[in-house]
């Protein structure tokens, strides 16, 4: 197992993705949170969830912690996946080694605390990403808040569909190798993320999209404010993919996944 330093995968993770960020140290007193402690105490995730209900525009606990999870899910995964995605070891996925800071009422930052990233094939990664820390933080959320499995599961795989869709969006055509590592990566999620979505192509003259097309919906609609998202399965698919269309013919050239 080949092993690089964090600093140079995000790095390079950086230089495609230049939003894809993460700090390297979480200072206790500026607001970062232990991912090990939110993933052992329900109270502690209540509390950080019920924290964001008034920026998140809505009284529904329900709501906020689907969306919580959404922007948690992404910003854990973030820079594993997309190393991964590049091709790079990756960046831990253990919550004893992360930490996130909140901003705009959502989960908004990542810390990495281990210097050391490791090259690990899809299988590896989804056991590590998803058995080992985003299963156990749903189990929490849950205890803490009665909301369905199926819809938390479905935030996550549409958090790390948008990761490569971010990361395969370059040139005319898209990245093509990204998106066989994403079909294999999501292959091998299947006992998790199996049956939460599926993604999809579309081509015109001169430009290329590639979409993932979920199959539950994580109620942003419900905030004051809100709506669909792109990949909601709330859309009529028909409409959703001449739109999808519409655009690509509208902005030639310009690629990807429409997320952001």
């Amino acid at each position: 197992m080949s092993t690089t330093d964090l600093r140079d995968v995000a790095a390079a993770v950086q230089e495609r993705v230049s939003y894809l960020t993460c700090a390297t140290e979480a200072p206790a007193d500026d607001g970062w949170i232990m991912c090990s402690a939110l993933v052992a105490d329900p109270a502690l995730v209540r509390q950080e969830i019920e924290a964001t209900l008034q920026g998140r525009r809505t009284d529904d606990l329900q709501v906020a912690a689907s969306l919580y999870v959404q922007s948690y899910a992404y910003r854990v995964a973030s820079l594993a996946v997309a190393a991964h995605a590049l091709d790079l070891p990756s960046p831990t996925c253990h919550p004893e080694a992360l930490a996130v800071r909140v901003q705009r009422h959502r989960p908004a930052r990542i810390a990495v605390l281990d210097p050391v990233c490791r090259a690990m094939d899809a299988p590896a990664l989804a056991e590590r990403l998803l058995e080992g820390h985003l299963r156990p933080f749903i189990t929490t959320v849950r205890a803490s808040t009665r909301i369905g499995q199926r819809l938390l599961w479905g935030n996550v795989a549409s958090a790390i569909a948008s990761i490569f869709g971010a990361v395969q969006s370059i040139g005319a055509g898209g990245d093509p190798i990204v998106r066989q590592r994403a079909a294999a990566f999501h292959a091998a999620a299947e006992p998790w993320l199996g049956g939460l979505g599926e993604w999809s192509e579309l081509e015109v003259p001169g430009a290329f999209g590639w979409y993932w097309n979920r199959t539950s919906c994580c109620l942003w609609y419900q905030t004051d404010g809100g709506w669909y998202c792109e990949d909601c399965s709330l859309h009529d698919r028909a409409e959703l993919d001449s739109a999808r269309s519409a655009a690509l013919v509208g902005n030639v050239g310009n690629v990807g996944s429409d997320r952001s």
